[in-house]
């Protein structure tokens, strides 16, 4: 006769490898408790009549010949959707080494051949090059988001690029990822109350979250479309420009700018140019149309093709 002690033991293994993902074949178990495979299928239906009224079920999957837990809301990863956010987690390079490895092992627990997504990224994983500041950012992320949920003002130390540290109160309207950084969108408080600017997280040597509450404007600038405005996180004046363009790839180019639309095409020469209009922070989208060589031609506003054609003859002076 079986112990009721030795059938939880059992239960409670089973459940918790399930909720970890893992895939649980009967004749495995059976060996591994020493009991009949009969004892073991009593066990998944007793669990599956417990997550009757939970979100989850127990599935026998056929291909793998094993059990596992299934959504009954919204999709599990498959293991290709987990390789894939792997690849991308890696090649962000936004996490030091041991943020990564957690992440990638909670990713890497939710798969069926765990093996094989092992194997497909081991090579990635060891050359995996962490970002120089080597902070652990991920807790402290979350406190941000809490300061830019709760609409609370923070007071900060931040470290500038010279390496001086200057206190701020800051207002934090948002957070966004660019180019293996996150960066939190604020107002300094006391300053011009409509001029954003991006500190790195990273930077923050305090960040305390205060009791005072500040009221967002209800036209302030989402984080979604912060970013679709910006590049290389410098901020400036929020412009509409005009651009000439005939390089090699239109695609990249409103990639690289996703609120750019083509407004006429036509042809010079024989040569096919695409006017294109964007709405930018004009320093930072400065930076990405000196990389694009002779195959760009700012036409407006006026006053922003002089800044660049005034950058350009620095630049040449350099080289003289």
């Amino acid at each position: 006769m079986e112990f009721k002690s030795e059938k939880v033991r059992r239960i409670l293994s089973i459940y918790e490898r399930l909720n970890k993902g893992e895939s649980i074949i009967k004749s495995k178990e059976a060996r591994r408790f020493n009991v009949d495979p009969k004892s073991i299928q009593r066990d998944i239906d007793d669990l599956r009549n417990y997550f009757e009224e939970s979100d989850n079920n127990v599935i026998y999957d056929r291909k793998l010949r094993s059990y596992r837990i299934s959504k009954k809301i919204g999709y599990n990863f498959a293991d290709r959707d987990i390789y894939v956010l792997s690849k991308i987690l890696l090649e962000s390079r936004a996490f030091t080494k041991m943020e990564m490895d957690r992440i990638l092992e909670i990713l890497k627990a939710l798969s069926e051949d765990k093996n094989k997504i092992e194997k497909m990224i081991s090579n990635d994983r060891f050359n995996y090059t962490p970002p120089k500041h080597n902070r652990n950012i991920i807790d402290f992320i979350w406190d941000v988001n809490y300061s830019i949920r709760m609409h609370r003002e923070v007071k900060v130390k931040y470290r500038r690029q010279d390496n001086s540290v200057r206190e701020y109160n800051i207002r934090p309207l948002g957070l966004v990822f660019n180019e293996y950084y996150f960066y939190v969108i604020g107002e300094i408080v006391g300053k011009e109350s409509n001029h954003s600017i991006v500190f790195r997280v990273d930077r923050f040597e305090e960040y305390k979250i205060t009791e005072t509450k500040f009221i967002p404007y209800e036209d302030k600038l989402k984080e979604g479309e912060f970013s679709k405005r910006i590049q290389f996180m410098y901020t400036g004046e929020l412009i509409s420009i005009q651009f000439k363009f005939w390089g090699d790839s239109l695609e990249a180019v409103l990639d690289r700018l996703p609120t750019a639309k083509v407004i006429e095409e036509f042809y010079d020469n024989g040569k096919k140019i695409v006017l294109i209009k964007a709405e930018v922070y004009g320093e930072g989208v400065k930076r990405w149309i000196l990389s694009q060589k002779e195959y760009l031609e700012v036409v407006r506003p006026e006053s922003y093709r002089n800044d660049i054609k005034e950058t350009i003859k620095k630049m040449y002076e350099l080289y003289k």
